[in-house]
């Protein structure tokens, strides 16, 4: 079977058949794999060799440029965000970063539906080095406004909003028109989503066929149970294990779960991991399993360990790893109090006071 892209390449490219080297580029960007990054980083050796294919003629820069778009696109910064939101054809105004009358646009034999391919994308605009002066703070509507036009194909999304800027003005504006505004809802083809905490502050439904979803909030309470639990589909949540974690969180997570299977994994460093007292006895035939997630610590330990935990979710949710890190079953309360009496106990007992 013809490879999908190999209908829209010129055949005068190369005297090397053109599904070839397509393949070569599936290769390159491991398609294959499983642990696939949702966006490879503009320093990555995948985006700089297909950046440098884009150099070496007209009909390659079609080929490695799509590549580009489909699997790098990692917006880390204000500049190469507003960028794609003016290749896009989003409006600027008088952004910054807005076209001249007289400066040439983008390639529309590039870009012709290219907006109905992306499946990927690493969200988190940060203000750099690059930005000041220059390019101001993203704003909650330029967020908007870019996910609805690109989020009808996504399948695999990290966005980190912690970055952006959101008036109170702009935040009521997204409220009355949860259909219209929550960018969620356009996003029907989702299925894994590395999101932070404050996303849940302007879109209080998750996509509605989520499988897998990782979010830095470190509490249940409704407006998380009722984001996470939006959908009957999900098949793994992660988050950062709440400091005091209880038996009725545990209820919680339990009770608001609608579909078959879940796995709830709590990320922690290994000190803090423990069984709250009175959680209920875990069985076989469970919906739900809560599973234990260890951070690595230093040596010399770490300062905050919150902040070490936000890092590893967003490191290995980024790099496509974090849904195959090893972790271990929250142990039962019932198996507690049985180690409890068992041998270790008997002796202390007997010992002669």
């Amino acid at each position: 079977m013809a490879h999908p892209s190999a209908a829209r390449i010129p055949h005068r490219f190369s005297i090397l058949p053109v599904e070839l080297f397509l393949h070569v580029l599936d290769q390159l960007v491991a398609t294959h794999c499983s642990l696939q990054p949702i966006a490879y980083g503009p320093s990555n050796a995948i985006t700089q060799t297909l950046r440098t294919l884009t150099l070496v003629s007209h009909d390659v820069y079609l080929i490695a440029s799509r590549y580009l778009y489909l699997y790098c696109l990692y917006l880390n910064n204000c500049t190469n965000y507003t960028r794609l939101r003016r290749t896009l054809g989003l409006n600027l105004g008088y952004h910054p970063q807005a076209l001249r009358f007289d400066q040439a646009s983008r390639n529309d034999e590039l870009f012709a539906g290219m907006s109905r391919h992306i499946s990927s994308a690493f969200i988190s605009p940060l203000k750099s080095e690059q930005d000041c002066g220059a390019t101001p703070m993203v704003r909650l509507p330029q967020v908007i406004d870019l996910c609805k036009t690109i989020g009808l194909t996504l399948k695999r999304l990290a966005l980190d909003l912690q970055p952006i800027y959101a008036s109170a003005s702009e935040v009521e504006l997204v409220r009355p028109h949860l259909s219209e505004k929550n960018i969620f809802l356009h996003m029907p083809h989702l299925e894994e989503l590395v999101s932070s905490y404050n996303v849940l502050d302007y879109f209080p439904y998750a996509p509605p066929n989520l499988r897998r979803l990782a979010i830095t909030f470190q509490e249940l309470k409704d407006t998380q149970l009722d984001f996470c639990f939006s959908t009957s589909s999900l098949q793994t949540l992660i988050f950062l294990r709440p400091p005091e974690l209880l038996a009725s969180d545990v209820e919680l997570l339990f009770s608001s779960y609608k579909g078959r299977s879940l796995d709830v994994v709590l990320v922690d460093v290994n000190s803090n991991h423990r069984t709250p007292t009175g959680t209920r006895t875990w069985k076989d035939d469970d919906a739900v399993r809560v599973w234990e997630l260890d951070v690595p610590t230093s040596f010399y330990g770490d300062e905050d360990e919150l902040i070490l935990c936000d890092d590893y979710m967003w490191t290995h949710g980024v790099n496509g790893t974090l849904w195959t890190q090893s972790k271990r079953r929250m142990v039962s309360w019932a198996d507690i109090q049985r180690r409890l009496a068992g041998p270790v106990h008997l002796i202390m007992d007997a010992m002669p006071s």
